[in-house]
């Protein structure tokens, strides 16, 4: 009996759930047409404006429905001419034919068929001018790009030339130097052959007798016990300006050459001057004997001699020419 019971019970329990469903879908239904539907909201983005070639670039900004979802969308160019869309509008594009100014204008359309209102809009211009301009300043940005391009290479190029005048400079030094140091071999080469034949005349020429003596001979040196004879070319008590050597080049580029005052009768015994003059300057020595700093060239050189106390002075003048590679030559003048 109870098992029967619940059989009987079953069907009323379904006709139960049953009806309360239908009632929620009558009461959703009636809460639905209670409110009525809201239109969509339409938003455009002007991307882009070619003024040059008059096109206009635009794509949607969010367009949306707040109680459905958006389905169509329509754009008014501004110029007379529309173009419907069933997706969002990305990066649209619209050619003009002529300059002025237009309002674009867009449109969206809702599941339930509501249009958005107002749409969403925007102006745009197109310019003559401001093309002008634009293409102006393109092509003033170019120059400058050429010009940019054209100061470099003619840096580069430049840069390129001052290397080769380097190079070159470098390469002549280096032949100089080795110009310089062929010569200097050469020279001594031919001082070495000179000296050699001078030595071999010296060695084959017969000795002269020995000269008749002026006068009695003289202990030039007691220390030494040297004896010196006048030549018979020579005069007792003749004086010369004389180069004992030349010493190197010093810090000023000159040449350090000791000149002394010689009596060529005896050569071995300094005489004392009063006074010397280089190129007609006086240096304020009063020495038998001096170190001269001498420049590459010729120089005056003189000297006043007083032989003895009492004696009148004697001018001695010497013409000195120092050359390039150090030597120097004394020649005694009248």
């Amino acid at each position: 009996m109870p098992d029967e019971r619940k059989k009987s019970k079953k069907p009323f329990v379904v006709l139960a759930v049953v009806l309360l469903l239908c009632a929620g879908v009558a009461a959703w239904l009636v809460l639905k047409s209670r409110h009525a539907n809201l239109a969509p909201i339409a938003a455009l983005r002007l991307d882009f404006i070619d003024q040059t070639n008059r096109v206009a670039t635009l794509s949607d900004r969010g367009s949306h429905d707040p109680d459905g979802t958006v389905q169509s969308w329509r754009v008014a160019w501004g110029d007379g001419k529309e173009e419907s869309l069933s997706a969002p509008p990305q990066k649209a594009a619209h050619t003009y034919a002529s300059e002025g100014e237009y309002k674009i204008s867009l449109w969206c359309v809702d599941n339930l068929g509501a249009t958005s209102s107002p749409p969403a809009m925007t102006n745009i211009t197109f310019d003559f001018l401001k093309r002008q301009k634009a293409l102006e300043l393109a092509q003033a940005e170019a120059k400058r790009e050429a010009d940019r391009l054209k100061e470099e290479q003619a840096s580069k190029e430049a840069e390129r030339l001052e290397q080769e005048r380097q190079q070159k400079e470098h390469a002549a030094r280096e032949a100089q130097k080795a110009r310089e140091q062929q010569e200097l071999e050469a020279k001594q080469k031919a001082e070495a052959e000179l000296a050699r034949q001078k030595a071999k005349e010296a060695a084959e020429t017969p000795k002269p007798s020995p000269p008749t003596p002026l006068a009695a001979a003289l202990d030039d040196n007691p220390s030494s016990r040297k004896v010196i004879y006048t030549p018979d070319e020579c005069t007792l008590g003749e004086f010369q300006i004389t180069k004992e050597k030349t010493e190197g080049r010093g810090n000023d580029g000159n040449f350090l050459v000791i000149l002394a005052t010689r009596c060529v009768n005896f050569p071995d015994t300094p005489i004392p001057t009063a006074n010397w003059q280089i190129d007609g300057k006086d240096v304020h020595l009063q020495a038998g004997r001096i170190r001269a700093s001498l420049s590459p060239g010729r120089h005056e050189v003189t000297a006043l001699l007083t032989p003895k106390a009492g004696s009148q002075p004697t001018e001695l003048r010497a013409d000195v020419t120092v050359r390039a590679i150090g030597d120097c030559v004394v020649i005694p003048r009248k």
